[in-house]
């Protein structure tokens, strides 16, 4: 158990019952989202010190979307 101050359990409280899911639920949600969203930060890292190393100085929109399958 996650002891929070009790002005950040009541948000949460009152968010999960706004997207009318309970509170386990909700928050299960949202540490799924946040894990995905730190791993996606990571890739997009990655990515960016590869860009930088490969010395190129610019990269057109249209490659970038044609390398990322966009």
């Amino acid at each position: 158990m996650i002891e929070l101050p009790a002005p950040i359990e009541n948000r949460l409280i009152h968010a999960a019952q706004d997207a009318g899911q309970n509170l386990a639920v909700f928050l299960n949600r949202l540490l799924d989202e946040y894990a995905e969203d730190q791993a996606d930060a990571k890739l997009a890292e990655s990515a960016y010190k590869e860009f930088i190393e490969s010395g190129e100085s610019s990269i057109s929109l249209d490659k970038l979307m044609t390398d990322n399958g966009l």
